[in-house]
């Protein structure tokens, strides 16, 4: 196919370079899909996750437009003002109770 054996060279390297990048970005998305999963954020916050539930059902269940935007928008004052804290990636509620 190829006679010149530079070629075949540059033409190895470049298949070696796309297989350590397909590698390279199927890790990430691996990681990508880990991260959003429901089930963990669940497990490893549940104050957190109570807390927002009972905001939500609160801002949700309640009979005036006003309440319910008020509520609203503490639950996403409160969210915005967590989502700033610095916390490890082994850090979780449950080991710090």
């Amino acid at each position: 196919m190829v006679d010149d054996p530079e070629i075949k060279d540059e033409l190895d390297d470049a298949k070696e370079d796309l297989r350590d990048a397909l590698h390279e970005l199927n890790g990430r998305v691996e990681d990508s899909v880990a991260r959003l999963r429901p089930d963990r954020g669940l497990r490893r916050h549940p104050i957190k996750t109570a807390c927002v539930a009972g905001a939500l059902g609160f801002a949700l269940g309640s009979a005036s437009s006003e309440v319910a935007f008020l509520g609203l928008f503490a639950l996403g004052a409160i969210m915005l003002s967590r989502g700033h804290e610095a916390v490890g990636p082994d850090e979780n509620e449950v080991g710090r109770i």
